[in-house]
């Protein structure tokens, strides 16, 4: 049997319209009537949040809504297995980058200047880079709860018996480099209210 795929290139479906330039990014949309949105960001990976001041975002002429914790109905969490992570924090940031304020404008300039008005006091705390420090009793805490984020056991067979019957068995500690879903493009939305 001849392989079909393995081994054999595959022409990309999109590959014409993005080696010509004709292909369309979210740059590239415009709809009538449409706002721009941009997130403010927290500058310290972690901090209390003490203050946050949207007045003089919120004055900005073309500013349509600025909205923090405050605004997001429900619960303020998502998350992939446990919801853990705020849509927009309240008390503390976590990590740099983490989201405190959105803005809706009519134009990306005006979100953007928005963005910029925000203030945001922060009293920046220890900061962990090391999970075994992070496991310690004594670690400052990430989350209310500690700072390990779940705890799940996987069993697969008898571990001991294997023990056992093993001819060798090596005991060592590993380390793996950091590791992150990176996507090359940036993320994006379009909504229609």
């Amino acid at each position: 049997m001849e392989e079909r795929y393995i081994g054999k290139p595959i022409p990309r479906i999109d590959a014409l319209e993005k080696a010509t330039g004709m292909i369309k990014y979210m740059s590239d949309l415009s709809f009538p009537n449409m706002a721009f949105g941009k997130v403010l960001r927290a500058k310290y990976p972690h901090a209390k949040i003490l203050k946050i001041d949207t007045s003089k975002a919120e004055a900005l002429p073309g500013v349509i809504a600025v909205i923090t914790h405050k605004d997001v109905p429900g619960v303020n969490g998502f998350g992939i297995v446990v919801p853990d992570m705020p849509v927009l924090c309240k008390d503390k940031v976590r990590y740099i980058g983490d989201a405190v304020a959105a803005v809706a404008a009519e134009t990306e300039e005006i979100a953007e200047k928005a963005i910029q008005l925000i203030e945001v006091e922060y009293e920046p705390l220890p900061v962990l880079t090391d999970p075994e420090e992070a496991m310690k009793e004594d670690a400052p805490k990430i989350h209310e709860k500690g700072n390990i984020h779940l705890h799940t056991e996987i069993t697969r067979g008898d571990v001991e018996s294997a023990f056992k019957e093993a001819d060798l068995i090596i005991e060592e500690t590993f380390f793996t480099g950091r590791e992150e879903h990176a996507p090359l493009e940036t993320e994006g939305g379009v909504a229609f209210v």
